[in-house]
């Protein structure tokens, strides 16, 4: 089973994505996974085989959902400590056809080190667009409901499988 570690003050906290998925449940499922992977893939190059402290964390994302938010809010606890941005007009990864939303993520440690976090662009289907469109202008077929959801199901199991590098593009920014 795939864990984020982290310190909480002194206590060392082992976060599962079960554990996410408890909290957050299903609505947005592919988020979660995204999101639990992103994590995986700054803390990664940030910190290497060191463990982190929540306290030492700020989060750009470029994402306002709620299944980002969730993923990074339960890990790091950035917005509760007031160092989470939403920047949906971020310049990079700006897939959906139809909003400004950006599927890149920007996490800076406490010595001013940064990194980008970027969805690559094949990740999500056209489809998934149509129907966060269909979803949001509450228009959906009872089948296209379900499709929906299936698919979310889908793409976040698909983002736990994949290994990282297929799925996002880190770049050191400082």
């Amino acid at each position: 089973m795939q864990t984020i570690k982290i310190y909480d003050r002194n206590d060392l906290i082992e976060i599962s994505f079960e554990d996410i998925y408890k909290y957050h449940g299903t609505l947005a499922y592919m988020a979660i996974g995204v999101g639990f992977r992103v994590i995986q893939a700054a803390f990664e190059a940030l910190y290497g085989e060191d463990v982190p402290n929540r306290k030492d964390i700020s989060i750009l994302s470029g994402h306002g959902g709620p299944g980002f938010r969730d993923v990074f809010e339960f890990v790091t606890r950035a917005q509760s400590r007031d160092t989470y941005i939403v920047d949906t007009t971020y310049p990079k990864a700006q897939y959906d056809p139809y909003r400004p939303t950006s599927y890149a993520y920007i996490f800076t440690r406490e010595t001013g080190e940064a990194v980008e976090v970027v969805l690559k662009e094949n990740f999500l289907p056209p489809i998934f667009y149509e129907l966060l469109k269909k979803g949001r202008e509450d228009s959906f077929t009872p089948e296209e409901y379900l499709y929906n959801e299936q698919l979310k199901q889908n793409l976040g199991n698909r983002a736990l499988q994949l290994p990282i590098n297929e799925l996002v593009e880190v770049t050191k920014l400082k």
